[in-house]
């Protein structure tokens, strides 16, 4: 039985609690690894990750409890993508430590570190970009799609109604009359149930996969920075 959209309400409300009561004030890099310095990039990335999701699934929240609902929809793809960023570190981390393998993962870390798209800054001599390219955030959505079967369509369910798309434009705003020639227009005026049901349980969703990342990622911080730790001593060195 499907539940309903006030008793997703209500555990979001839960989940929002629980997340603002976990994020972090600081992250000692010293005290994480004395040798390497891709634990304390992984943190830095994990915790602007849940400053930044608490901040965008509290704002969809009350969107959606004062019926704001397009204004709720949007910031809740904005909280999937972040969710989803956080599954695609998680997963990365996760392939490391399974593979007992470092590779390429801090270039990974860098890019959602520091990765600018637009105008990024530019070094005099070079001519070349500081900063390295971000990830696109098809990545990060492909990466849960790989995990969770439908993932993808609900995505595209809430970018319909975040862009100014039928869904998000005329479906929500207008009710044609075609046997009179004329539109009426209203905050959701056709009282359709669908955006606030895709909105609100998207939302429950993208916080329970956050919750999901955040948590893995301190049960195999361990193993990361014993990993990371053992090839800079094979390697006689640090990073």
């Amino acid at each position: 039985m499907k539940k309903s959209t006030s008793a997703l309400m209500d555990e979001i409300r839960e989940n929002l609690a629980l997340l603002k009561g976990s994020l972090s004030k600081r992250v000692d890099g010293w005290a994480l690894s004395q040798q390497s310095k891709l634990p304390f990039k992984v943190m830095v990335c994990r915790e602007s990750l849940a400053w930044r999701m608490a901040e965008l699934s509290r704002s969809a929240f009350e969107a959606f409890q004062k019926d704001r609902l397009i204004a709720g929809i949007a910031l809740t793809r904005a909280s999937v993508e972040t969710s989803a960023a956080l599954w695609y570190l998680c997963g990365k981390i996760s392939a490391c430590v399974e593979s007992a393998e470092i590779g390429n993962i801090d270039d990974y870390v860098m890019k959602l570190m520091m990765g600018i798209k637009t105008d990024p800054p530019i070094d005099a001599g070079t001519g070349e970009a500081i900063t390295p390219s971000p990830i696109h955030v098809g990545k990060f959505i492909e990466s849960v799609s790989k995990d969770m079967n439908g993932f993808n369509k609900q995505y595209g369910y809430l970018c319909d109604y975040t862009h100014p798309n039928y869904a998000g434009t005329v479906f929500f705003y207008s009710k044609l009359n075609k046997s009179n020639g004329t539109a009426d227009f209203g905050q959701s005026v056709r009282e359709s149930e669908a955006p606030e049901t895709t909105g609100v349980t998207n939302l429950r969703v993208s916080l329970l996969m956050f919750e999901r990342s955040y948590n893995r990622i301190a049960d195999i911080m361990p193993a990361l920075i014993k990993l990371c730790e053992e090839r800079l001593e094979k390697a006689g060195g640090g990073d």
